[in-house]
């Protein structure tokens, strides 16, 4: 293997400004290439964005960030990309959310203590399944992921020690693989509890994923940067940038240069060609097949799920946005889910609504505050919208929005001039902005397990392309963008047969471990 001294510079060309693809761009300049990304939106982060609307700060993305610990194994990533720093400031997540269910309201707290007392208050009927439950939290805090190399990289020694790990939470995981929440829900006595845990994701997600979610809330390691999302990965684009980065905005690709199955660079939409050495996707993995690649390149795994999207369903939802000038609203959960009379969005079916309220971060908008409320949207409601034309999409976004606002103002004892709707996104807006295949803010939903616990970023027959972005793994998420973009890097380092170097990470570990300067809020 070759050390970065003894080669010549190379050019990697990233498609997608969004985390992974300014996770690989720095691990790629760590290593010696020359990069530049090029990205269709006018700002950096993807789907990890914020806007502003009416004078106020919407967040687009992040409820949480696991990795947020100084302890645990994502956060050196996080701090060496940049995402975090020794001045950033995290919110920490109480509880996962309030839910409201008649007279109760049930929280879920991130203490584990709590969240045990909490739910054998509601139900003490149901005491063995909830110290069950409390268990696989407990035996999932076991889970490791595996950053240092992609699992098709390691050799056989590597394989059984990543694979020991796992040993604490096997019993747990092969009796949760292939239930999904609306088969653990119906498992209680409680009908109250079974009302939350129908709330706690889509019905038909895998059970695990929300273990997998708690034990990280537990671990105290899923907090909110103070800022909001889009200030994080502004702050992975400094990092980017500092490292001779270049980037280009408004530069949507169209097409991948391909010759003899070996990518040569890119063409923007312009026209434009730019040659390169290596290509990285961290964009849309249906884009990238059928648009970038002119469905050239056929994939088992991708070609088996997007065929089959009642198997397969994506990650979309609507987001209404509110600007609140009610005074203390600091007081209000940050995180809520209440009922409500059972609606229509296209083929989505509303009874509830998920609000975040933001009022807990004062340097998003002083004194106002913004509450968004989550609809969660089944597949027909893409095509619901994309049917409509301009003036019926924009009346029926506002017909909701009012329906939801009324509900909302009741909840939270405001009078009708202290909340105004002031945007609403649907899966169309997704698509238009990110390329997001049917609106999908994540990768495909876990129903059961996966054949695959991670995809390789490789298309077969196609030399020198890699892929990253949180398709290479189900749910998907900002820590799979974060570490695939780490492993594309190392992908580059194979194909170009030189060492892969990652002094900066390590030093991060290093620093880290002898002083904590993360601050916490609550």
């Amino acid at each position: 293997m070759k050390n970065i001294s003894e080669i010549q510079k190379k050019k990697v060309v990233i498609i997608g400004a969004g985390v992974s693809g300014m996770s690989a761009g720095i691990y790629c300049l760590d290593n010696g290439f020359d990069v530049e990304i090029f990205e269709k939106h006018f700002i950096a982060g993807g789907q990890c964005t914020g806007w502003t609307r009416d004078g106020v700060f919407i967040d687009g993305c992040a409820h949480w960030v696991v990795g947020t610990n100084p302890n645990s194994d994502l956060y050196p990533l996080w701090y060496h990309i940049g995402a975090l720093n020794d001045q950033s400031i995290i919110h920490e997540t109480e509880y996962f959310t309030k839910y409201v269910v008649g007279n109760e309201t049930v929280t879920f707290y991130s203490d584990i203590d709590k969240l045990k007392a909490e739910l054998l208050r509601v139900a003490p009927e149901d005491k063995k399944l909830i110290n069950r439950f409390i268990n696989d939290i407990k035996a999932y805090q076991h889970v490791r992921i595996p950053l240092n190399k992609p699992i098709d990289y390691m050799n056989l020694f590597e394989l059984t020690n990543f694979g020991i790990q796992f040993l604490p939470l096997l019993g747990p995981y092969l009796r949760l693989k292939k239930m999904n929440v609306r088969d653990f829900s119906s498992k209680f006595k409680s009908p109250i509890l079974k009302e939350v845990f129908l709330r706690v994701l889509d019905a038909d997600f895998n059970f695990h994923s929300f273990v997998y979610i708690m034990q990280a809330l537990c671990k105290r390691d899923a907090g909110v940067i103070e800022g909001g999302s889009l200030k994080m990965a502004n702050n992975i684009l400094k990092t980017y940038e500092s490292k001779g980065g270049k980037i280009h905005f408004n530069s949507e690709v169209q097409e991948i240069v391909i010759e003899n199955n070996v990518a040569k660079g890119i063409i923007l939409k312009n026209g434009e060609k730019i040659d390169a050495d290596y290509v990285v996707s961290a964009c849309d993995a249906h884009f990238m097949l059928n648009t970038l690649l002119k469905g050239k390149y056929k994939d088992k795994y991708f070609d088996s799920k997007f065929s089959d999207l009642k198997n397969n369903p994506l990650n979309a939802c609507m987001l209404f946005s509110y600007k609140v000038t009610k005074s203390g609203m600091y007081n209000y959960p940050k995180m809520v889910s209440i009922p409500c009379d059972e609606f229509e969005i296209g083929d989505t079916k509303v009874r509830f609504m998920s609000i975040r309220n933001h009022a807990y971060d004062k340097t998003l908008n002083g004194d106002a505050s913004t509450l968004i409320v989550m609809i969660p949207t089944k597949d027909g409601t893409y095509d619901y919208f994309k049917a409509m034309d301009k003036k019926t999409y924009r009346e029926t976004k506002a017909k909701f929005a009012e329906l939801i606002r009324i509900k909302v103002k009741d909840y939270f004892e405001m009078s009708d001039d202290e909340i105004k709707c002031i945007d609403v996104t649907t899966p169309l807006t997704y698509e238009r902005y990110t390329n997001a295949y049917r609106g999908s803010y994540m990768a495909f939903i876990s129903t059961n397990h996966p054949k695959k616990l991670m995809r390789p970023g490789l298309i077969k027959g196609l030399k020198n392309f890699v892929i990253a972005g949180q398709w290479i793994m189900d749910p998907g998420g900002l820590p799979i963008a974060l570490f695939s973009g780490k492993h594309a890097a190392i992908r580059i380092c194979k194909m170009n047969k030189q060492k892969f170097v990652n002094k900066e990470e390590k030093a991060a570990k290093l620093k880290l471990f002898f002083s904590s300067k993360y601050k916490y809020t609550t």
